[in-house]
């Protein structure tokens, strides 16, 4: 069983690159990054940093677990869209423009009360969100954090996705780092990483193997992000 589960995962090679804080996405047709649950709450911060030659595809979605509130983040034609809800109706939010130009872009998604922020290189989008509740779900039942496109878990679930059309978006091809967001009920931001540790094998292919394999089989489910380009 074990065996099996490493070779499936080990596409994960192919579309990711290990860094200290970032990743590569391939951008084909099954690629994404998945990582765990974002404690948006009333008050919450997400950020990143992306790079990219492609104008279009989805660089993050997470929701409630298919009710109402939702975040998609997706570049469209060069620019930064994020679309959102938070029960009372999608708003979106647009910055920037050319993002597909090979150089590293800061994105920061800023929520305070019933306003939500989005940045893009010190430039600043904000909307105030209709309605009297403004928490974003609840985090025991919140769905993780997908990046760079959906999983095919969800092709025949759509009732599972509170903005179903997530899961046609073209997928994001290009270099993610610094994702960074509150992953529990502390509400602390604190960099999201896979957990790989280190082997001393002869040569680079094989460190990355056996890297691979320890975070697999050694690393506890609910500390890893998972990449996954099949």
């Amino acid at each position: 069983m074990e065996a099996t589960r490493m070779a499936g995962c080990l596409a994960c090679l192919a579309c990711l690159v290990a860094v200290s804080s970032g990743f590569m996405l391939e951008g084909s047709q099954r690629s994404f990054a998945q990582f765990r649950k974002w404690n948006a709450g009333l008050n919450g911060t997400l950020e990143l940093e992306f790079k990219t030659h492609s104008p279009n595809g989805l660089l993050l979605y997470t929701d409630d677990g298919g009710t109402y509130d939702f975040f998609e983040l997706k570049l469209v034609e060069g620019a930064l869209r994020l679309r959102y809800n938070l029960g009372g109706g999608a708003q979106i939010l647009t910055e920037g423009r050319d993002l597909h130009d090979g150089h590293w872009h800061k994105v920061a998604v800023q929520r305070a009360g019933d306003t939500t922020s989005l940045t893009v290189d010190n430039a600043t989008q904000a909307r105030a969100s209709r309605g009297k509740e403004f928490e974003f779900g609840r985090l025991d039942s919140n769905s993780d954090v997908f990046v760079g496109g959906m999983p095919a878990f969800y092709n025949n679930k759509l009732t599972m996705l509170a903005l179903p059309s997530v899961i046609f978006e073209p997928r994001f091809g290009g270099e993610i780092r610094n994702l960074v967001y509150a992953d529990d009920e502390s509400g602390v931001p604190r960099r999201q990483e896979i957990r790989m540790k280190d082997f001393k094998v002869s040569s680079a292919r094989g460190s990355a193997l056996a890297a691979l394999a320890a975070y697999l089989f050694e690393t506890p489910p609910y500390q890893k992000s998972k990449c996954v380009n099949v």
